[in-house]
């Protein structure tokens, strides 16, 4: 890790915040009834409309003047753990994260960090400015909440959730189970407000010049508050599979997202220059590279996605590393591909394509997903293939194309065509497969799918074991955290030891397991074979 400042993002949010809360004069331009929104919203919203873009662009950490806390609140956690990715860095030669030292140098702390030190306390401001008075304002705050938060109690369980900010000294943690069905109450609030606003004001956008990722386009935030449902609703399938049918089928019934323009991706306006920190990583840092089990599938599936993921490798062609090498000197590891990502790509947060996904496995499961399973699995590839600009070409019906085998160009980790650790799995989709098959097959493809979010990705393999992730070379933690079922959480954070004990001590009754990486969460209940 080394620093390197966003200036063009610290100068454009400074720019951005002076012009929020200033009275200039822009004033009137910002007490225009333009889109419907009465002159005194509008003057209202000057107030909070700033905590809009604060929220927003720590829902992945990028807001960080380097990339230090997206480096190890995703880069090193869910991107690796995902198989996405591997870390090359030399940190202690590779007794860190990536084998399983989850304690080294505190980098389980930066998630939980960020999300209490930035997401909550600017959601706090808007629930305290706007809940009686704009109703429609707050929607999309707890909108924007939920996507940031179901993030972090996926990384580690219970959290001092539902009475952040309520003044008192230490806060109380409560379980997964009560802060993901609050989630499901949150959103359906939201999307009955929004929809009622909607319905009356169909043109307005009052937060249009202060919602970074749609726009203030409610329709939009609508449907994805549905989508958003819809993934947290399949999260629940080995947990409460009737709560999980419930929630998804009326996600789907309200109205989930269908074409790639309705993507939710942070990306550079409204005067705020959002730098992607992957970038840093894989460059000014160098210590992230390609994945091997990416390789193995984009490669032995001919994947026309394979250069817009990610670049040939200096050794020609496409090349990844196994996870959990000791790294002593990473010169060999830096040939490999790196993520094919720059500074202005944008920050992604959901793709159509993952609901296609999700509408299949409900479809197989029997739920009511307005398709059939082919057809939304073919449909999920499709929109991911467009959204890519890449050529479909015989992808869907190509049945020989199976992973290929990893030869290491650096380190260790080679995996052979006959290895029982190399995925078998096809593209073709095959109606007399059984449950399981079907459901691999449609688990690899929205893997495959929603690249770059290793989060997103780590956590779906731990709900349902696909794909198979090629498991760590060492694991130094092998005492806790099973090899074969890789790490499950993260444990948590020392400050919070440090400041909040005795709540941590109640926490990890909630848990239902000692603190650390092999203990599962709330709903990781699948019965593995």
């Amino acid at each position: 890790m080394k620093n390197r400042l966003n200036w063009k993002y610290a100068i454009g949010a400074l720019c951005f915040l002076s012009m929020m809360y200033s009275c200039t004069s822009n004033f009137d331009e910002y007490n225009t009834n333009q889109y419907e929104a009465t002159d005194e919203m509008l003057a209202g919203l000057i107030k909070i409309g700033a905590f809009f873009p604060t929220m927003q662009a720590d829902v992945v950490p990028t807001s960080d003047v380097d990339a230090n806390e997206f480096q190890r609140a995703q880069n090193l956690a869910g991107d690796i753990h995902s198989g996405y990715m591997a870390a090359i860095g030399t940190w202690n030669y590779g007794n860190n994260a990536s084998q399983y030292n989850l304690a080294y140098d505190r980098w389980n702390d930066v998630a939980f960090s960020v999300a209490f030190r930035k997401v909550m306390p600017a959601w706090k401001e808007v629930k305290d400015k706007s809940r009686e008075e704009y109703p429609e304002v707050f929607a999309v705050a707890e909108i924007i909440k939920v996507e940031a938060m179901h993030r972090i109690t996926d990384i580690y369980g219970p959290l001092p959730y539902l009475k952040f900010g309520h003044g008192e000294i230490t806060t109380p943690y409560d379980s997964q189970e009560v802060i993901y069905k609050s989630f499901f109450d949150d959103l359906d609030k939201a999307i009955t407000t929004l929809k009622n606003y909607v319905a009356n004001y169909p043109s307005s956008k009052p937060l249009k010049k202060y919602d970074m990722i749609y726009g203030g386009d409610f329709a939009k935030w609508i449907t994805f508050a549905n989508s958003l449902k819809l993934r947290l609703a399949m999260r629940l399938v080995y947990v409460e599979p009737k709560l999980a049918q419930q929630y998804a089928e009326e996600a789907v019934k309200s109205g989930v997202m269908q074409t790639n323009a309705e993507n939710a991706f942070l990306k550079s306006n409204l005067g705020i220059s959002v730098f992607n920190p992957l970038k840093i990583c894989w460059d000014s840092y160098s210590d992230i590279r390609m994945g091997a089990l990416m390789e193995s599938f984009l490669v032995g599936y001919n994947d026309t996605r394979l250069p817009m993921y990610f670049q040939e490798s200096a050794l020609g062609g496409y090349h990844g590393a196994r996870l959990g090498n000791s790294i002593y000197n990473k010169t060999a590891y830096e040939k490999l591909s790196s993520p094919n990502v720059m500074e202005n790509t944008p920050v992604q947060w959901m793709v159509a394509a993952e609901m296609y996904f999700l509408r299949a496995e409900g479809a197989i499961r029997g739920w009511a997903m307005n398709g059939d399973a082919k057809k939304l699995y073919e449909d999920g590839i499709r929109t991911s293939f467009e959204q890519w600009k890449a050529s479909l070409g015989s992808y869907l019906t190509n049945s020989t194309a199976k992973p290929a085998a990893f030869v290491a160009k650096a380190g260790s980790g080679s995996v052979s065509a006959s290895n029982s650790l190399l995925p078998t799995i096809t593209v073709p989709w095959v109606e007399n497969d059984d449950f399981e098959v079907k459901l691999e097959r449609i688990l690899t493809q929205k893997w495959l799918a929603i690249y770059p979010d290793g989060q997103e990705a780590w956590t779906e393999f731990r709900r349902t074991g696909y794909p198979k992730v090629f498991p760590v070379l060492t694991n130094r933690n092998s005492s806790v955290i099973d090899t074969e079922l890789q790490v499950r959480r993260l444990p948590f954070p020392q400050s919070e030891y440090d400041t909040n004990e005795e709540e941590v001590s109640k926490a990890i009754q909630l848990l239902g397991g000692n603190d650390n990486g092999g203990t599962k969460l709330w709903w990781d209940k699948k019965v593995r074979k």
